[in-house]
């Protein structure tokens, strides 16, 4: 069989599904699926294209998890809480849903933040509480999409160790599978507008990746103006001590807000920075990518060709990268168009579809 590499990209309006070959020049796309519910966020077997969880919700009839091993035909769904107990934290959206490190398990993080783990791939979910008991948590606030944990980075190699992010709270670690979180912004510049009494919880992050082989990370951070001096500070920042400090990477970069960062398999860092916090779209009205090969010590500037202005922006889980030889980089916008790159993002087109806003882009290569 000719390889072949699917998209799967979530919106406030069902999922989609766009194909192509092993060239990705041509694209098809399928009929919409889950069309009734927002799918905030998608995780893709990267052994066998049909197989789909999603993260969805609806005003009337919740928050749940939802796996299909057909290509849509049909559907499963599981509740992260039994649907008959009451808590005290509502339960808003499902931010991410990521494999552990451990053969059936899932994590999923959740708005209000919290952390939820499943060992029996999806069927059943608990809380991680020793997150949610953290000292700070009475503290956390949320930032303007909510109090959102949206980052969840795994060590392959280490299944006791991993790392959060969480809106607009900042960045906690284990190395105990979760029992004990250690809060790790060192470096990042505090967020006091947050109303957050704890310096230990005011620190929006927007996403967090991991380098493959290192204790190295990434983030895109909410580069902010609440400084003396009126200046905006820095909003991509890396880590090379798994998260003890952070230092900031955007030396040259004209703007600093934004929202996704990816980390291909060939080490290059991509971002899509926008005008800014009160103008959350693209600087002139056009797609701007800027990708690193250095681990941030240097950027390079690739303009995504448009016909006319496009008022509009990139959300944190929308952006993908396939982890074929030549990096395909995929975006979707907040107004439904959504781009593909071949090639590290030297070429570009727009997809045969305008969707709904949004929300969770995945793509996967297949033999």
């Amino acid at each position: 069989m000719s390889p072949r590499t699917v998209l799967h990209v979530g919106t406030v309006k069902g999922a989609y599904r766009f194909e192509s070959d092993g060239e990705r020049r041509e694209w098809r796309v399928a009929d919409p699926l889950l069309p009734e519910w927002e799918v905030s966020t998608l995780l893709t077997d990267p052994d066998d294209p049909d197989h789909l969880l999603t993260g969805t919700s609806h005003f009337v009839w919740g928050t749940t998890v939802r796996e299909t091993k057909d290509g849509g035909e049909t559907w499963t769904q599981a509740t992260l809480r039994p649907p008959d107990e009451e808590f005290e934290v509502p339960l808003k959206r499902i931010w991410q849903i990521v494999r552990g490190a451990e053969p059936g398990t899932l994590f999923a993080g959740v708005q209000d933040a919290a952390l939820y783990v499943s060992r029996d791939d999806g069927a059943s979910w608990s809380e991680v509480e020793g997150l949610t008991k953290h000292p700070s948590r009475p503290h956390w606030h949320p930032g303007a999409g909510g109090l959102c944990l949206h980052s969840i980075v795994i060590d392959p190699d280490d299944p006791q160790r991993m790392w959060v992010g969480i809106s607009a709270v900042g960045v906690f670690g284990t190395t105990d599978g979760g029992e004990t979180w250690t809060a790790m912004n060192a470096g990042l510049p505090p967020m006091g507008s947050t109303g957050s009494p704890d310096e230990d919880a005011m620190f929006c992050i927007h996403r967090v990746v991991r380098d493959h082989d290192r204790d190295r990370l990434f983030m895109q951070f909410h580069a902010h103006t609440m400084t003396e001096d009126g200046e905006r500070t820095s909003g991509v920042f890396r880590s090379d001590d798994a998260g003890g400090s952070w230092r900031a990477i955007d030396q040259g970069l004209p703007l600093r807000f934004g929202f996704p960062i990816a980390l291909s398999g060939n080490g290059e860092l991509f971002i899509l920075p926008l005008l800014g916090d009160g103008n959350r779209v693209f600087d002139a009205g056009v797609p701007t990518v800027w990708r690193s090969v250095d681990d941030g010590d240097s950027w390079k500037r690739i303009d995504v060709p448009v016909d006319g202005p496009i008022y509009a922006g990139v959300l944190r889980d929308a952006m993908a990268l396939d982890g074929a030889d030549s990096t395909g980089v995929y975006f979707g916008t907040t107004n439904g168009d959504v781009w593909a790159s071949p090639d590290a993002g030297e070429s570009w087109q727009r997809l045969p579809a305008r969707l709904p806003r949004i929300l969770s882009v995945r793509a996967q290569t297949y033999a």
